[in-house]
């Protein structure tokens, strides 16, 4: 009997559960990881101890349930994250969560713009702080050394699939709850990526949520 596997990598913790075919629980392991607050209004985590974390799991539960093999593997994780890698891929910011308020003057400056209520239409996303697009305007105004030597720019599930299938790239759910798709034609948006100052290079490759990993 085979058997299929969630992995959910939420804010606190991340969590591996086999289920059967008929949706009963049958291993479950959670591993709980801390957060950072450096300033007032900053939240941020390691994205390594995230990625160990998830590793952990998984291997808690795959133990678990030898012989059986997983038929199917499938990935859930907390949007609006931000994450800047290296032309190496190596991160050199921490993961800036969605709880992070630091680009808060921005977003309400932005929201109340011509400009902010256009992105808002072509992205569907709320100028808010949570976003990746503030978080991205508030790097290149207050961090323009380390906004210029970013190679990548990516979410903590775009960070995890980088790490374990070696592939860049970004499901359109994450993708879309960046405030750069553009929700007409499910690509990233030319003039909100122009405002930011960054080319589709710096982002990942936009795939299905049905994605399948080649091995």
């Amino acid at each position: 009997m085979d058997y299929y596997l969630g992995v959910d990598i939420g804010t606190t913790a991340v969590k591996s559960v086999a289920f059967s075919q008929s949706g009963e629980v049958l291993a479950l392991h959670a591993v709980e990881y801390g957060m950072q607050h450096p300033h007032p209004g900053w939240s941020e985590q390691n994205p390594d101890e995230i990625l160990e974390g998830v590793i952990e799991s998984i291997n808690k539960v795959v133990t678990q349930m030898l012989p059986l093999n997983a038929a199917l593997v499938s990935f859930s994780a907390a949007m609006h994250s931000l994450i800047l890698l290296d032309k190496s891929r190596q991160a050199i910011s921490p993961c800036i969560i969605w709880a992070d308020n630091r680009s808060e003057a921005i977003a309400t400056k932005l929201r109340e713009s011509k400009k902010g209520n256009s992105f808002y239409h072509k992205s569907g996303v709320p100028i808010h702080s949570t976003s990746p697009l503030c978080k991205l305007l508030w790097m290149k105004e207050n961090d323009p050394k380390l906004f210029h030597a970013a190679e990548k720019f990516i979410s903590i599930k775009e960070y995890i699939f980088y790490k374990l299938f070696a592939e860049e790239i970004v499901d359109i759910s994450i993708a879309a709850a960046s405030g750069l798709l553009n929700i007409q034609n499910l690509k990233w948006d030319e003039d909100i990526l122009e405002y930011i100052g960054i080319s589709d290079s710096k982002l990942s490759r936009l795939v299905s949520t049905k994605y399948n990993f080649k091995f």
